[in-house]
This record gives structure tokens, sequence and C-alpha cells, in this order.
């Protein structure tokens, strides 16, 4: 049985004429990003705020923009390193504050003793440098440090002339960061072990407040050891700073809807997904189990009414992370009026992504799968945790019946979603390891659509 596809918010109170121009405007609008540019071009104006606001538009349209990016992280994750190469290739300033905090010498004492520079002294020291970058674009390497120093910036963009674009937090374990520092100031001195350490706890004990305060904002990008690593590393920190070379506003923050019957791998694809490319894993199953509560039964997301689900994913989208960062959305829409739903609420998706799975494949992999009822969490092989192993269950929508209902339910309306989003819609075979499919879902986010490369002044079309 097919959906009845209902209107949600102001499209529902229009006459017949009204819905085909809003729904003709909105469309357009949201296929070209017009919406984001208009974003961009206020967010300059609030800034700068020009005696003639139509000139500034002007020449900020005939303008390239510059990114202005802050990347913070540990000692020994090669921070400056990644700042260095994204200055080179994105033609920004690289504000290193560590050297030009070596560079004044009322401060070698203290540095030297692995003491953090008071921040009046660095915040002012940083204002001047981003001053003489402003019209060039920056990358902030190394700060905040403090809580005080990220009010400092986020306060300052009126008397600095710009806005912040991008937080990047690196991170690594701390044997990581520990080994990688130590080799940095190796043969300075047996002293330099408290020093190592004592930067470290400095480290940690700020890190959690600044989080804090750019919390809708900061991308976290996990850093492994190796120099093998460091390209992988790179990529995704480029792929975190959502910028497109020819436009004169920064790309979309991601909008990604990954679709698939159960047993498809959505969940690890969209976790594998949402952290290569910084934006918030938005999951129905979660929401709804968070809703029922612990302790009842959990209703799979097939067999949930329309407008139960359009409610909660349509409240989680709008918080601020998601509206700030990006969203990768798991196993929603599944039905038209979801997928119009979307629409409707100009929560367009900038890719569809559906996982092709083979039915055979499905039932095997449900026939392993185990679920905690405690934290929910799914399981295909037994976890280390012996306290986890004992109180592993099949759920009842897991039994085989149960399951090709649900997968039968997919079949049904996966091809009403691929009509409502035609233009963003693609597919990917899932059957292979996680590793594997993971690369063809980051192809099809990553590679620009026709229309997108057409916008290109450059590309000839």
């Amino acid at each position: 049985m097919v959906t009845p596809v209902q209107t949600w918010g102001a499209l529902g109170n229009m006459v017949p004429e009204q819905k085909e121009f809003g729904a003709e405007t909105s469309a357009y609008l949201e296929s070209y990003e017009v919406y984001d540019l208009f974003a961009h071009l206020l967010r300059q104006v609030l800034v700068e705020r020009p005696e003639n606001p139509i000139k500034f538009f002007q020449d900020c349209l005939k303008e390239q923009s510059k990114l202005c990016i802050c990347i913070m992280g540990p000692p020994g994750v090669n921070r400056s390193k990644y700042c260095q190469q994204i200055a080179a290739d994105y033609k920004l300033k690289h504000v290193h504050v560590g050297k030009l905090l070596r560079a004044r010498k009322e401060l070698k004492d203290q540095i030297s003793a692995g003491e953090l520079v008071a921040d009046d002294v660095v915040i002012d020291l940083v204002k001047d440098e981003l001053r003489k970058a402003k019209h060039n674009g920056w990358v902030l390497d190394g700060f905040p440090r403090t809580k005080v120093q990220a009010q400092s910036l986020a306060a300052a963009s009126k008397e600095l002339g710009t806005s912040l674009d991008s937080v990047l937090m690196l991170h690594s374990s701390e044997d990581l960061a520990r080994q990688n520092f130590a080799a940095k100031v190796e043969g300075e001195g047996p002293e330099k072990g408290d020093m190592i350490e004592m930067r470290l706890q400095q480290y940690k004990r700020h890190v959690l407040t600044i989080s804090e305060f750019f919390k809708n904002s900061v991308r976290r990008i996990e850093v492994q050891g190796g120099e093998q690593e460091q390209e992988s590393v790179y990529k995704t920190i480029c792929s975190n700073l959502h910028y497109r070379g020819f436009s004169n506003a920064p790309l979309r923050m991601h909008r990604v809807c990954v679709l698939g019957p159960c047993a498809s791998g959505r969940t690890t694809q969209c976790n594998m997904l949402a952290k290569r490319l910084g934006v918030v894993h938005v999951d129905l199953a979660t929401l709804l189990r968070d809703k029922q509560g612990e302790g009842k039964e959990e209703v799979p997301p097939e067999f949930v009414g329309d407008e139960e689900a359009c409610a909660l994913i349509g409240s989680r989208l709008r918080q601020t992370d998601c509206v700030r960062k990006g969203w990768v959305l798991d196993g929603f829409p599944k039905t038209r009026a979801q997928a119009e739903f979307l629409r409707q609420a100009h929560l367009w998706p900038s890719r569809v992504i559906q996982l092709q799975v083979a039915d055979a494949v499905v039932e095997t992999r449900v026939s392993s799968r185990r679920v905690d009822p405690v934290t929910g969490i799914a399981y295909y092989t037994n976890p280390n945790s012996v306290a986890i192993r004992q109180r592993l269950i099949q759920c009842a929508h897991d039994q085989p019946d149960k399951v090709r209902e649900r997968v039968a339910l997919f079949s049904e309306n996966i091809q009403q979603v691929s009509d409502s989003w035609k233009r963003v819609f693609s597919s990917v075979l899932a059957d292979g390891q996680p590793e594997d499919v993971a690369v063809g879902v980051l192809e099809r986010v990553s590679n620009p659509l026709q229309s997108e490369i057409a916008q290109d002044p450059n590309s000839g079309l």
C-alpha cells in the first residue's frame, strides 16, 4: 500500500497556484545553492557593516572569498605540517602562533619551561597577524589554546573584518602524541621529558572547555601514526573544509541520505562517512530508541508512521550542530512521503545514496546479528566483553519472516524515493567489505554532479 503524500509547513496552506510556484522557486534556490550564497553574503555584510551595502555585495561577488581556518591539536600530531600544506594549496597565510611567540625574546624562558604564555599577550599577537591577512584568508595554527582565547577569536570578527569558516581539532592517542613529541625534542636534555608531560597535561586541561565552546562547529579528525597515514589525514582535513574553488562562497555543508535494507551495512557506512566529512550522523533508529525509552520493545524504522518519523528527523536536523556542520541521514527517507517532507521542510539532501545488497546476503548477515538491549548496538560477531556477550539477544524483527517483510517494504518504496530525488540519487553495490563499500560511497559524495560542474565558469559547459 502506498502512503499518501501529505504536506508540512507553509506549502500546506497555499492555493494550488502558490504551491506550484513555491515548489518551483524552492527547487531553483536549493539546486543552485542560492540560499548558501545569500547566507555567505549576509554574514560578510554583518561582519563589515559597510556604509554602502549594495556596492559591498557587488565587490564580494567579483572577488574570490578566502577561507579562515582554525586548526588545533595536541603536541606531536604534525599540526603545523598540515597547516603549512593547507596554506600552500589554498593560498592562505599560515599564522604559526608557536613561531610568533618564540620570536619574542622576553618570552623565551617561559616557553622553554613549557609554560603557557598569558592570554592577553597571545591574543594581541594573533589579532595583529590576522589583521594583516584580512584580504588573503588564513589558517590559524595552534590557536586558541584556552577558552579565553576561543572567546576572543569568536568576538573579534568585526574588529578583524573576517569570520571563522572552519574549526578543526586533530586528535590522537596520548601514547602517539607523547612518542611523536618526544622524537621532536630528542637530544634537548633529560628535563624535556617533564616538559612533554606538562604540555600534554595543559592541552588536556583546556581542550574540553574549547570543545564545549565550539561544540556546534568543531570537527574532530583522528590522526594515526606513520608517514603513510599523513596523506590520508590531509585528505580528510580537506574534505572537512567544504570549499569550492571557483565559487565566491564556501561549499554547502554536506547533506547526505544513505538508504538500504536492514543489514545492508548502512549504519557502518554512515559512521565512516560522518567521521570523514566531519558531519553529524543522524540515525532514525537511535532517535526512535531514545524516544521509546529503555526497557521497551524496539520498533524498526520500517514500521514507524511517516508523521512520527518526519517529526523526529525534522527536529534533529534543525538543531545547531546539524545546521552548521551538515549531516548524514541514516535510513531516511524510506517512503515517498518522507522524501517529500525533506523538500517541503527545506532540508534538501545534496546526495541520496542507495546501498544495493542481494537478499541472500541480507539473510546471512541478519542470521548472525545479536543486539545489546542496554546500548542498542548490533553485533555480527562476538564482542570481546564477556558481560556484553552474555546479554546479547536476537530481536523479534530479525527473525527470517520479519526480515523478508522489512526487505519487501524497502523494495516497494525505494523507487518512489529515487523519483523524488533523481538529480542527486545514486547507488553503490554493498555486498563487499565495509572499507571497499566506503570508497564507493565517498566517490558518490565527493564527485561533483553535472549541474555543479556546469556552474564553474571555467568548465566550458
